[in-house]
Protein backbone atom coordinates (compact mmCIF):
# COMPACT_ATOMS: atom_id res chain seq x y z
CA UNK A 1 0.00 0.00 0.00
CA UNK A 2 1.81 3.25 -1.52
CA UNK A 3 -0.68 5.63 0.29
CA UNK A 4 -1.42 6.11 4.11
CA UNK A 5 -4.33 8.37 4.15
CA UNK A 6 -6.77 9.38 1.63
CA UNK A 7 -8.48 12.79 2.32
CA UNK A 8 -12.35 13.28 0.66
CA UNK A 9 -13.94 16.43 -0.17
CA UNK A 10 -16.99 17.56 1.40
CA UNK A 11 -18.44 20.42 1.80
CA UNK A 12 -21.33 21.59 4.13
CA UNK A 13 -20.70 18.39 6.15
CA UNK A 14 -21.88 16.30 3.03
CA UNK A 15 -19.28 14.78 0.52
CA UNK A 16 -19.30 17.21 -1.89
CA UNK A 17 -19.81 15.02 -5.82
CA UNK A 18 -20.44 12.14 -7.40
CA UNK A 19 -16.84 11.56 -7.82
CA UNK A 20 -15.85 12.24 -4.54
CA UNK A 21 -18.48 9.60 -3.57
CA UNK A 22 -17.56 7.12 -5.86
CA UNK A 23 -14.01 7.27 -4.33
CA UNK A 24 -15.29 7.27 -0.53
CA UNK A 25 -17.07 3.67 -1.75
CA UNK A 26 -13.89 2.52 -3.31
CA UNK A 27 -11.16 3.65 -1.19
CA UNK A 28 -13.31 2.25 1.44
CA UNK A 29 -13.63 -1.22 -0.15
CA UNK A 30 -10.06 -1.07 -0.61
CA UNK A 31 -9.13 -0.82 3.13
CA UNK A 32 -7.79 2.91 2.80
CA UNK A 33 -7.58 5.31 6.04
CA UNK A 34 -10.23 7.53 5.34
CA UNK A 35 -10.79 11.29 6.25
CA UNK A 36 -12.92 14.37 5.14
CA UNK A 37 -11.85 17.96 4.73
CA UNK A 38 -14.12 21.62 3.87
CA UNK A 39 -12.41 23.82 1.38
CA UNK A 40 -11.35 26.27 4.00
CA UNK A 41 -9.22 23.32 5.39
CA UNK A 42 -7.07 22.79 2.48
CA UNK A 43 -6.50 26.58 1.60
CA UNK A 44 -5.73 27.17 5.71
CA UNK A 45 -3.02 24.90 4.83
CA UNK A 46 -4.59 22.81 7.74
CA UNK A 47 -4.27 19.50 6.38
CA UNK A 48 -1.50 17.62 7.21
CA UNK A 49 -0.90 16.81 3.15
CA UNK A 50 2.25 14.97 2.13
CA UNK A 51 3.34 12.64 -1.25
CA UNK A 52 1.76 9.51 -0.08
CA UNK A 53 -1.74 11.27 1.39
CA UNK A 54 -4.13 11.49 -1.51
CA UNK A 55 -6.73 14.32 -1.36
CA UNK A 56 -10.17 13.80 -3.53
CA UNK A 57 -11.56 17.02 -4.91
CA UNK A 58 -12.11 19.13 -7.88
CA UNK A 59 -8.99 20.30 -10.37
CA UNK A 60 -8.40 23.17 -8.72
CA UNK A 61 -8.46 21.39 -4.84
CA UNK A 62 -5.83 18.74 -5.87
CA UNK A 63 -3.88 21.97 -7.54
CA UNK A 64 -3.53 23.16 -4.41
CA UNK A 65 -2.95 20.37 -3.05
CA UNK A 66 0.21 19.81 -5.06
CA UNK A 67 0.54 23.18 -4.83
CA UNK A 68 1.25 22.78 -1.08
CA UNK A 69 3.00 19.66 -1.58
CA UNK A 70 5.89 21.63 -4.01
CA UNK A 71 4.64 19.25 -6.73
CA UNK A 72 4.27 20.01 -10.35
CA UNK A 73 0.80 20.99 -11.36
CA UNK A 74 0.16 19.24 -14.69
CA UNK A 75 -1.56 20.82 -17.67
CA UNK A 76 -4.75 20.08 -19.72
CA UNK A 77 -4.25 17.78 -21.80
CA UNK A 78 -7.13 19.26 -24.00
CA UNK A 79 -6.00 16.92 -27.41
CA UNK A 80 -2.75 15.26 -27.50
CA UNK A 81 -0.76 16.48 -30.12
CA UNK A 82 -0.06 12.81 -30.72
CA UNK A 83 -4.00 12.68 -31.48
CA UNK A 84 -4.99 15.31 -33.29
CA UNK A 85 -5.85 12.86 -36.69
CA UNK A 86 -8.65 11.60 -34.37
CA UNK A 87 -9.80 15.20 -33.61
CA UNK A 88 -11.41 15.05 -37.46
CA UNK A 89 -11.13 18.77 -36.86
CA UNK A 90 -8.44 21.80 -37.27
CA UNK A 91 -6.95 22.49 -34.35
CA UNK A 92 -4.65 25.69 -33.04
CA UNK A 93 -3.61 27.91 -30.35
CA UNK A 94 -4.80 31.59 -30.36
CA UNK A 95 -5.19 34.35 -27.81
CA UNK A 96 -8.26 35.58 -26.59
CA UNK A 97 -6.94 39.25 -28.23
CA UNK A 98 -6.65 37.63 -31.52
CA UNK A 99 -10.11 36.36 -31.60
CA UNK A 100 -11.51 39.49 -30.23
CA UNK A 101 -9.63 41.66 -33.42
CA UNK A 102 -11.07 38.80 -36.19
CA UNK A 103 -14.66 38.83 -34.94
CA UNK A 104 -14.59 42.48 -34.76
CA UNK A 105 -13.30 43.08 -38.16
CA UNK A 106 -16.14 40.41 -39.31
CA UNK A 107 -13.55 38.20 -40.72
CA UNK A 108 -13.91 34.87 -38.43
CA UNK A 109 -16.00 31.59 -39.01
CA UNK A 110 -17.56 29.97 -35.69
CA UNK A 111 -14.71 28.23 -33.34
CA UNK A 112 -15.23 26.17 -30.11
CA UNK A 113 -12.66 27.53 -27.84
CA UNK A 114 -11.41 27.24 -24.27
CA UNK A 115 -8.56 28.13 -22.17
CA UNK A 116 -5.05 26.52 -22.98
CA UNK A 117 -3.30 25.54 -20.11
CA UNK A 118 -6.12 25.80 -16.98
CA UNK A 119 -9.62 25.32 -17.12
CA UNK A 120 -10.20 27.48 -14.39
CA UNK A 121 -10.58 30.92 -16.47
CA UNK A 122 -13.85 29.15 -18.55
CA UNK A 123 -16.21 26.56 -19.81
CA UNK A 124 -15.14 26.01 -23.47
CA UNK A 125 -17.71 27.63 -25.72
CA UNK A 126 -18.74 27.86 -29.47
CA UNK A 127 -17.84 31.92 -30.42
CA UNK A 128 -20.08 32.83 -33.49
CA UNK A 129 -20.27 36.52 -33.01
CA UNK A 130 -18.77 39.57 -30.82
CA UNK A 131 -21.82 38.98 -29.00
CA UNK A 132 -20.43 35.39 -27.42
CA UNK A 133 -17.51 36.40 -25.96
CA UNK A 134 -19.10 38.65 -24.02
CA UNK A 135 -18.71 35.88 -20.98
CA UNK A 136 -15.24 36.43 -21.19
CA UNK A 137 -15.16 39.66 -21.69
CA UNK A 138 -13.80 39.83 -17.70
CA UNK A 139 -10.23 37.85 -19.01
CA UNK A 140 -7.56 39.74 -20.65
CA UNK A 141 -6.29 39.94 -24.62
CA UNK A 142 -3.32 37.87 -23.85
CA UNK A 143 -4.32 34.29 -22.20
CA UNK A 144 -3.70 31.36 -24.47
CA UNK A 145 -6.45 29.41 -26.15
CA UNK A 146 -7.25 26.11 -27.78
CA UNK A 147 -9.25 26.83 -31.27
CA UNK A 148 -11.09 24.37 -33.15
CA UNK A 149 -13.57 24.12 -35.82
CA UNK A 150 -17.33 23.09 -34.19
CA UNK A 151 -18.48 19.95 -34.70
CA UNK A 152 -22.07 18.54 -33.56
CA UNK A 153 -21.84 15.41 -31.76
CA UNK A 154 -25.17 13.03 -31.86
CA UNK A 155 -23.56 11.59 -29.24
CA UNK A 156 -20.44 11.49 -26.57
CA UNK A 157 -18.38 8.85 -24.35
CA UNK A 158 -16.01 8.57 -22.07
CA UNK A 159 -13.48 5.85 -22.06
CA UNK A 160 -11.95 5.63 -18.70
CA UNK A 161 -8.15 4.06 -19.49
CA UNK A 162 -5.53 3.20 -16.64
CA UNK A 163 -2.00 2.09 -17.32
CA UNK A 164 -2.55 2.05 -21.56
CA UNK A 165 -5.95 -0.36 -20.93
CA UNK A 166 -9.49 1.03 -21.16
CA UNK A 167 -11.38 -0.09 -17.68
CA UNK A 168 -14.56 1.39 -18.44
CA UNK A 169 -16.82 2.97 -20.48
CA UNK A 170 -20.17 6.03 -19.87
CA UNK A 171 -22.50 8.04 -22.10
CA UNK A 172 -22.70 11.29 -20.96
CA UNK A 173 -24.53 13.29 -23.81
CA UNK A 174 -26.60 12.53 -26.77
CA UNK A 175 -28.21 9.53 -27.89
CA UNK A 176 -27.23 6.63 -25.97
CA UNK A 177 -27.68 3.87 -28.76
CA UNK A 178 -25.01 5.35 -31.05
CA UNK A 179 -21.89 4.23 -29.75
CA UNK A 180 -18.23 5.38 -30.90
CA UNK A 181 -16.16 3.10 -33.00
CA UNK A 182 -14.39 0.46 -30.97
CA UNK A 183 -11.13 0.34 -33.27
CA UNK A 184 -10.98 4.07 -33.71
CA UNK A 185 -11.28 4.42 -29.38
CA UNK A 186 -8.44 1.42 -28.88
CA UNK A 187 -6.02 3.16 -32.02
CA UNK A 188 -6.22 6.09 -30.02
CA UNK A 189 -5.20 4.74 -26.93
CA UNK A 190 -2.14 2.65 -28.57
CA UNK A 191 -1.14 5.73 -30.04
CA UNK A 192 -1.08 7.79 -27.09
CA UNK A 193 2.49 6.97 -25.99
CA UNK A 194 3.07 9.47 -23.64
CA UNK A 195 -0.17 9.24 -21.87
CA UNK A 196 -0.66 9.80 -17.53
CA UNK A 197 -1.31 6.20 -15.72
CA UNK A 198 -4.54 7.43 -15.66
CA UNK A 199 -6.92 9.69 -17.92
CA UNK A 200 -10.43 9.46 -19.70
CA UNK A 201 -10.80 10.03 -23.60
CA UNK A 202 -13.93 11.42 -24.49
CA UNK A 203 -14.92 10.15 -27.60
CA UNK A 204 -17.97 11.36 -29.72
CA UNK A 205 -20.37 10.75 -32.47
CA UNK A 206 -21.37 13.05 -35.84
CA UNK A 207 -24.55 12.21 -37.61
CA UNK A 208 -22.57 11.01 -40.21
CA UNK A 209 -21.37 8.02 -38.49
CA UNK A 210 -17.89 9.28 -37.62
CA UNK A 211 -16.09 8.84 -34.24
CA UNK A 212 -13.74 11.70 -33.22
CA UNK A 213 -11.79 12.98 -30.33
CA UNK A 214 -13.39 15.58 -27.93
CA UNK A 215 -10.77 15.69 -25.64
CA UNK A 216 -8.48 13.92 -23.43
CA UNK A 217 -8.73 14.46 -19.48
CA UNK A 218 -6.03 13.93 -17.03
CA UNK A 219 -7.22 11.29 -14.42
CA UNK A 220 -6.52 12.81 -10.97
CA UNK A 221 -10.13 14.65 -11.05
CA UNK A 222 -12.11 13.01 -13.30
CA UNK A 223 -15.60 12.87 -13.44
CA UNK A 224 -16.64 9.19 -12.95
CA UNK A 225 -20.10 8.78 -14.89
CA UNK A 226 -20.68 5.81 -12.44
CA UNK A 227 -18.06 3.85 -13.19
CA UNK A 228 -17.45 1.10 -10.57
CA UNK A 229 -15.86 2.70 -7.49
CA UNK A 230 -12.95 0.52 -7.03
CA UNK A 231 -11.98 1.21 -10.60
CA UNK A 232 -12.30 4.32 -10.13
CA UNK A 233 -10.31 4.57 -6.54
CA UNK A 234 -7.54 2.75 -8.43
CA UNK A 235 -6.96 5.37 -11.48
CA UNK A 236 -7.16 8.21 -8.30
CA UNK A 237 -4.36 6.06 -6.88
CA UNK A 238 -2.57 5.45 -9.83
CA UNK A 239 -2.23 9.55 -11.20
CA UNK A 240 -2.12 10.42 -7.65
CA UNK A 241 1.29 8.29 -7.42
CA UNK A 242 2.62 9.31 -10.84
CA UNK A 243 2.23 12.81 -9.66
CA UNK A 244 3.52 12.34 -6.44
CA UNK A 245 6.68 10.32 -7.67
CA UNK A 246 6.11 7.31 -5.39
CA UNK A 247 7.24 4.15 -7.20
Amino acid sequence: MKLKRVYIKRAGGEIASEACYAAWKGFGAKGYPLDFFEWDELVGRYLPLARDTLLVGGTVAVHKALAQLGLPIPLPLNVPESLTAFAGRKLWTTTLGELRQQFEAGSAAPVFVKPLASAKEFAGLVVASVADLARVRHLDNDLAVQAAEPVAFVSEWRYFVLCGEVVGTAHYQGDCFTHPTAATVRNAVAAYTAAPAAYGLDFGVTADGRTLLVEANDGFALGCYGLDPVIYAEMLEARWCELAGLG
